[in-house]
C-alpha cells in the first residue's frame, strides 16, 4: 500500500500521526538523549519538498508511521487541553504554531527561502548521534550534522520567535547537549510542516474532539493493513 492510494480521511489520519510522532521523538530525545535516525529523517525529509509531485514523496515507506499511528489509537480521546501528557501537549501546541505560522506570511517566505540553502539529511552508515570524536567517522557524519545545526538556526530565527514557544521537558544533560537541542529544533520544525500539509488536506482542529473516534478507527485500520 503505497500513500497515493489512500482515501483522503486516511491521508489525514496519516498526517496527523506525522505530527504526533514528530513530538514522540522529540519527548525520546529530551529523556533519553537518543532516537532512531530513520525515523527522524523520515520527517525532516518532507522538509525540502516544498511542492511535493504526490503523497508517496512525502511518505515513501509508511511502516515507519506506526508509532504515530499506533499513539493515536492508545489517545485520541484525550485530546483535550487539560491532557498532561508531554507528546499530547507538544503536539497540541504543534498544531496552534501552524495557525500563528499561516498568519505570518513573511516568515512563510523566509522559511522556503532558507530551507532551499540548507542540505537534507545525508545517510551516514551509523547513526551519528550522541558519538564522539573518532579517528575514522562515519561517511555523512558532518554533512548531517551541519543539517540539523542549520535547521534548528532556522527554527531559532523563525518559528521561536512567535508568541506561543514549545517548552521542551526532559534531563537537563540532553536539553543541554547542542547536538540534541538542534534535533529537537528540527523536529519540532517538522512536525509544524505536518500540521501544515494536515490543515491543507482539511484536518481541522475541531476534528481532534468530534472525530475522535473515527482517527482511532482508521489509525487501527491502517495498523492492521
Amino acid at each position: 500500500m503505497s500513500a497515493d492510494s489512500l482515501q483522503r480521511p486516511q491521508l489525514q489520519t496519516l498526517t496527523l500521526s506525522a505530527v504526533v510522532q514528530s513530538a514522540q521523538l522529540v519527548r525520546g530525545l529530551a529523556h533519553t538523549g537518543s532516537a532512531s535516525f530513520p525515523a527522524m529523517k523520515a520527517l525532516i525529509d518532507p522538509l525540502f519538498v516544498l511542492n511535493a509531485p504526490s503523497f508517496t514523496t512525502i511518505f515513501p515507506d509508511l511502516r515507519l508511521a506506526r508509532p504515530g499511528l499506533e499513539w493515536l489509537t492508545a489517545r485520541a480521546r484525550q485530546f483535550s487541553p487539560g491532557g498532561n501528557d508531554e507528546v499530547l501537549r507538544y503536539t497540541r501546541n504543534l498544531l496552534l504554531l501552524r495557525t500563528k505560522l499561516m498568519a505570518d506570511t513573511e516568515m512563510q517566505s523566509r522559511l522556503g527561502r532558507r530551507l532551499q540553502s540548507i542540505s537534507p539529511l545525508s545517510a551516514p552508515h551509523s547513526d551519528p548521534h550522541r558519538q564522539t570524536e573518532r579517528p575514522t567517522e562515519p561517511v555523512g557524519l558532518h554533512e548531517t550534522e551541519r543539517s540539523f545545526e542549520a535547521l534548528a538556526t532556522l527554527y531559532q530565527d523563525t518559528i521561536s520567535t512567535l508568541p506561543l514557544r514549545i517548552q521542551v521537558q526532559g534531563k537537563v544533560e540532553h536539553l543541554q547537549d547542542e547536538r540534541i537541542a538542534n534535533r529537537i529544533r528540527a523536529l519540532l520544525l517538522a512536525g509544524i510542516r505536518f500540521a501544515v500539509l494536515w490543515h491543507q488536506i482539511g484536518g481541522r482542529p475541531w476534528h481532534l474532539f468530534i472525530l475522535r473516534g473515527r482517527i482511532n478507527r482508521i489509525a487501527t485500520s491502517m495498523l492492521k493493513s
